[in-house]
């Protein structure tokens, strides 16, 4: 990937939430990259958080230290929510459950990568497919393409 200004802070945000001990999954079309070592354009990065009240504080603590911005622990804990912190070089958005697959199995099963010397939780490939062939969006029918096939190995 690209060492562009929107990814610096995208590695700034991940950076942060290991720093507060965040349990953490990125998914979307960075773990896609990841999986496929093939680039596409996307305009945000997505990641998905345990939902914990411990883990909520962490995450509260890695935002306000990122945006300076606070959200209370007891707003992510909601269910089924996406927060939306974006600025002018950047959109990051934090999913807090998905439909298909709990956090506890899908970390079971991440995968541990690095990025510029940066560690990311990634949401393992057969997960990755899995909520890919459930949203079935156009893009995600591309990157299923690229998951099931050479560049996906």
């Amino acid at each position: 990937m690209k060492n562009t200004r929107y990814i610096n802070e995208y590695l700034k945000f991940i950076t942060l939430l290991d720093k507060h001990k965040v349990d953490y999954l990125l998914i979307g079309a960075y773990a896609t990259m990841i999986h496929t070592r093939t680039p596409r354009a996307t305009k945000d990065i997505d990641t998905w958080v345990r939902q914990t009240e411990k883990n909520s504080i962490k995450l509260s603590k890695a935002i306000k230290e990122l945006t300076g911005r606070e959200i209370s622990p007891k707003a992510l804990l909601k269910k089924d929510q996406r927060i939306e912190i974006k600025s002018e070089t950047f959109k990051i958005e934090i999913w807090t459950s998905q439909e298909i697959i709990t956090f506890d199995q899908a970390w079971e099963r991440r995968k541990i990568e690095s990025v510029e010397g940066t560690p990311l939780n990634v949401i393992s490939k057969e997960d990755l497919i899995k909520l890919k062939k459930h949203f079935n969006r156009p893009q995600d029918k591309i990157d299923l393409y690229l998951l099931e096939h050479e560049n996906g190995k």
